[in-house]
């Protein structure tokens, strides 16, 4: 059997709602404990590290790998997934490349956006103009039909460039750059932190009124995008509630006094919305899996459409 080799140009052929559904059907079956997903695992090195991650449902299992070799490329950047069948014990494919791992990462922030926000939400915040940023932004459109996307970053012309670029792909005019994060946070239902910022990317302040609240940035104790004083009063939902345990003291939230039980997206997906909707703020962490899950949805959308 000749194994499947996928790219970057490849995942972006695939409309991203593939990825939604199956990963949202993952991250349920986690909850219900009939998905396998540890946490990731990590080799350390004198440039960085390596990190392993493994995971799979029903005949789909595989792993992701990834380094942070900082001296040499950004985090992440270089990935590599493989999937196997188990009951055919032959391996499905492969992707190599930094977009799966992306998409992965912004179809789970996009699941938990519309489970912890109502449909008639209409404004949101988007902080970052990276590449998480980007799929954020596409995961949280394919959901929701907003009236308005704010965005800011510091650097002026890459966010300008960005909301101009996302127009295009995401076929909206609503996506409009602002000057501050703080000033982009006014008034909206919703903020989305996506950034690589190890301090605090805008004033606790500015997010005292907003109901949900996402950061998918860094999230340990000496380095979080996020500023502490908004997690008080919130439901604390995850897509990986384990990994976070397993970072324990690492984590921004550990002993923090305004932290109450981390409650797991799947268990929000199974139970359906709840009857009444907290001031919520979603962690993502990267639940082991969703990437083969991932790819498993990839390689099998194309044998119906290639």
């Amino acid at each position: 059997m000749e194994v499947e080799i996928l790219c970057d140009a490849d995942i972006d052929r695939i409309p991203i709602m593939v990825f939604m559904d199956a990963i949202s059907d993952y991250v349920i079956a986690d909850f219900e404990g009939r998905a396998v997903s540890p946490p990731r695992q990590t080799v350390g090195f004198p440039a960085g590290r390596i990190a392993f991650t493994t995971g799979g449902l029903g005949h789909v299992a595989g792993f992701r790998v990834y380094e942070s070799f900082n001296s040499i490329s950004r985090a992440g950047e270089d990935q590599i997934v493989a999937v196997w069948d188990t009951t055919t014990c032959s391996l499905e494919g492969v992707c190599l490349g930094s977009r799966l791992g992306a998409i992965r990462t912004g179809a789970l922030g996009g699941i938990a956006f519309a489970a912890l926000t109502p449909p008639s939400i209409s404004r949101c915040a988007l902080i970052g103009t990276g590449l998480q940023a980007e799929t954020q932004l596409l995961a949280v459109l394919a959901r929701r039909q907003l009236a308005e996307v704010r965005v800011y970053s510091r650097n002026r012309a890459r966010r300008d460039a960005f909301v101009e670029r996302m127009q295009a792909v995401a076929g909206s005019t609503c996506i409009a750059a602002f000057d501050s994060a703080e000033a982009a946070a006014e008034g909206v239902e919703a903020v989305v932190l996506a950034t690589n910022s190890e301090t605090p990317v805008i004033d606790p302040a500015a997010l005292e009124q907003v109901d949900h609240i996402a950061t998918v940035g860094p999230k340990f104790r000496d380095a979080h995008e996020l500023p502490l004083p908004a997690v008080t009063g919130r439901l604390i939902v995850s897509d990986s509630p384990q990994q976070i345990r397993a970072q324990g003291q690492r984590h921004m939230l550990f002993a923090h006094p305004g932290q109450g039980e981390v409650r797991h997206l799947g268990e929000i997906l199974s139970k359906g919305r709840p009857p009444v909707l907290h001031r919520s703020l979603y962690l993502s962490a990267g639940l082991s899996g969703t990437e083969v899950i991932a790819l498993h949805a990839a390689l099998t959308y194309r044998s119906n459409h290639v």
